[in-house]
C-alpha cells in the first residue's frame, strides 16, 4: 500500500454537464492558512463562485473535504465537511459529518471533491485513486438513502447518498453518509437539483501517515488521556453522540 505523508493536497474537479473531471493541487499557502475541511473548502468556493448564484442553479458547487488529522487515528478526527450555498437560507452552509465516506476518499487519495453542474439524467460518482467514473443511477432513483448505499457500496468504502426528498428539492433535505447525516442547510436538495443520486469512495488505496510520528504519537497519547478522564467525553459521548446534549440543554434552559 502506497503512503500519503501529511496530505495530498489533491482534489477532484467534477463537471457534471460536462461528466468530465480535473485534479486540482491545493497551493501549498492555502494548505496552510486554511488547513482543510471546513477552512480550504470554503476558500476554494470562493475562489470558483460568483455572488448572486441560484443555490439549485448549474453553477452552485458542492465541496466535499477532509480534515488534515482524518486517517492518521487521532482521536475525534474520523471527520469530513461538506460546504455549498444553502437553499434553505440563500448563505453558505457546512456540515461535519463522521460517517466512512471521509475515511474512504481521503485512502483513495484525494483531499476533497468540488462537485458542479447538472446532469441531463440520475447519475452516482464513484471514485478511485485513478480519478472519478459517472455510472447510472436511474435504478436507484427513487430509494430512500439506506436503500441506495446498499445497491452501490459492494465496491466502495463509503458513499455519500440522497433520498427521495433530496431528489423532490425539499430546501432541508440531508445526505447520509452510513447512519451519519450531512443534515444542514439543505445539501440534498443541491444535489437532488444536480441529478446527482449518490457520491462513492472506494478508499483503502493510500495509508495516511503523520509528518511528524513521534510527535505525533506523544500528542495523541496526552490526548486520548484527557479524553477518557472527563465523564461527558469518555461516557456520554462515547455511548450516545451529541446526543448526550439533549437533557443537559433542556436542564439549563429558561423556558
Amino acid at each position: 500500500m502506497q503512503e500519503i505523508i501529511g496530505t495530498s493536497s489533491k482534489v477532484l474537479e467534477v463537471d457534471l454537464t460536462k461528466r468530465s473531471f480535473k485534479v486540482y493541487n491545493v497551493n501549498p499557502l492555502d494548505t496552510r492558512l486554511y488547513i482543510g475541511g471546513k477552512g480550504l473548502a470554503l476558500k476554494m468556493l470562493y475562489d470558483r463562485m460568483e455572488p448572486g448564484i441560484d443555490p439549485l442553479g448549474e453553477d452552485n458547487i458542492i465541496a466535499v473535504t477532509t480534515g488534515v488529522l482524518l486517517g492518521t487515528g487521532a482521536p475525534c478526527s474520523g471527520r469530513f465537511a461538506a460546504v455549498t450555498k444553502s437553499p434553505l437560507t440563500g448563505i453558505m452552509t457546512s456540515c461535519s459529518c463522521g460517517g466512512a465516506f471521509g475515511m474512504a476518499l481521503k485512502t483513495s487519495g484525494w483531499d476533497g471533491i468540488l462537485v458542479k453542474g447538472r446532469s441531463n439524467s440520475p447519475v452516482y460518482l464513484y471514485i478511485d485513486s485513478k480519478g472519478v467514473e459517472f455510472r447510472d443511477a436511474k435504478k436507484i432513483w427513487g430509494l430512500d438513502t439506506k436503500k441506495a448505499q446498499a445497491a452501490i457500496e459492494k465496491d466502495s468504502g463509503g458513499t455519500l447518498a440522497i433520498g427521495p426528498a433530496g431528489e423532490n428539492l425539499v430546501r432541508y433535505a440531508n445526505v447520509a453518509s452510513g447512519h451519519r447525516f450531512l443534515g444542514r442547510g439543505g445539501i440534498g436538495a443541491v444535489m437532488g437539483s444536480k441529478n446527482l443520486k449518490a457520491i462513492s469512495a472506494k478508499g483503502g488505496e493510500y495509508k495516511i501517515v503523520p509528518v511528524k510520528q513521534s510527535k505525533f504519537d506523544k500528542t495523541k497519547k496526552k490526548a486520548n488521556a484527557y479524553i477518557n478522564r472527563n465523564d461527558i467525553t469518555s461516557g456520554s459521548y462515547r455511548n450516545f453522540g451529541t446526543n448526550a446534549n439533549v437533557n443537559l440543554s433542556n436542564a439549563d434552559s429558561p423556558c
